[in-house]
């Protein structure tokens, strides 16, 4: 680590080369959070185009992030324990630390408000390039094109869809055994079916290939141009497919946020090119949303939660969960009558199968 560290400071962190770079310090969000702050970068290298960007993040997802051929530097965060987080305060061109919350993230078209916080200017659909965007090496490639080429065997001829179980956020979940059953009427209608994610989301046990954690995230775009449809949630894979600019993905509007806030720009900028929407129609979903973006009824019900809490154990609520708690409880008025308003129960299986046949 000393090593490494003394490779940043000489390298990177000289004093004397420091005006030639503009540093971000993105602190810690979710995998999604991160591909949308994507087209931030492109942008702010075209309002600086002779600066050398230098993201500071996670050390543990620096390789999501050399992904971005506008970022010419990601170092790992721990670098500020040593007593270098003068560089990343708003001071000129030296640094900036982007840091907004959930929730005023989500007060506007999410890529748009990444762009705002990053490269400190509002977005013009005309003009810039919104999109995703992954530049792969040569070994990346190669490897994606290997793992075409096992899945087209497994197939055997079967046209493939991916499905993308994601284990996130209750208001955002699809159930288990809807999963499962939109898998069965897949498959009796002849089709290929593939789980992708990562290894925490959720089991469908009757998927004809289980590829949770099996590919790189980096390659899954390059592997759904042999796909017929990618059928997600609002989790990290509505993002990662929408790298892939022309495969068909089928969005399952679960919970509160309107499709115009959420969904990923595709190719000309344009939310809606090839993807089907399916949302709910849930009469509470305005409301649901207007208490999430001001934090109104989260606070409320986490205070109901926390109450009930010490009721049952006879302790305060972990101050170390409550930034979780506060994520997971934005699903407000669902939490009075799960079975009568949950919305994730109002798009069924059928209905997704409809869109495909």
């Amino acid at each position: 680590m000393i090593k490494e560290f003394n490779h940043w400071i000489n390298n990177i962190l000289f004093p004397e080369k420091l005006s030639e770079k503009l540093f971000i310090y993105l602190p810690e969000c979710g995998l999604g959070d991160k591909i949308t702050c994507f087209p931030a970068f492109r942008i702010l290298k075209k309002h600086n185009p002779d600066k050398k960007i230098v993201l500071v993040t996670e050390e543990s997802v620096i390789d999501i992030w050399k992904l971005n051929k506008y970022i010419d530097f990601v170092i790992p965060q721990e670098i500020l324990s040593k007593g270098l987080e003068s560089i990343f305060i708003r001071n000129g061109d030296n640094g900036k630390i982007c840091d907004w919350s959930f929730f005023e993230h989500h007060q506007q078209h999410i890529v748009k408000s990444a762009v705002k916080y990053i490269a400190g200017v509002t977005p013009d659909e005309k003009k810039d390039d919104l999109t995703y965007e992954f530049e792969l090496t040569e070994s990346q490639l190669e490897k994606a094109e290997k793992c075409k080429n096992e899945l087209l065997e497994l197939a055997n001829g079967k046209e493939i869809i991916g499905i993308a179980p994601a284990n996130t956020m209750i208001s955002r979940m699809w159930p288990l055994e809807y999963w499962e059953q939109l898998t069965q009427l897949l498959k009796d209608n002849e089709y290929f079916v593939v789980a992708l994610g990562g290894n925490n989301d959720l089991k469908v046990k009757n998927v004809d290939l289980n590829a949770l954690g099996r590919y790189p995230i980096a390659i899954i775009p390059k592997l759904l141009d042999n796909f017929k449809y990618l059928i997600t949630v609002n989790s990290g894979m509505i993002h990662i497919g929408s790298v892939n600019q022309e495969v068909k993905m089928i969005f399952l509007n679960i919970g509160q946020f309107p499709e115009k806030i959420v969904l990923p720009f595709r190719k000309n900028n344009n939310i809606y090119h090839n993807r089907i929407i399916i949302n709910h129609k849930c009469e509470y979903k305005s409301k649901c949303f207007e208490g999430h973006i001001t934090n109104r009824e989260i606070v409320k019900q986490m205070e109901e939660y926390k109450k009930q809490f010490m009721i049952d154990t006879g302790e305060s609520f972990p101050e170390s969960q409550l930034k979780l708690l506060q994520k997971y409880t934005c699903w407000y008025y669902c939490y009075k009558d799960r079975n009568e308003f949950s919305c994730n129960k109002q798009i069924t299986p059928e209905m997704v199968l409809e869109k495909i046949l």
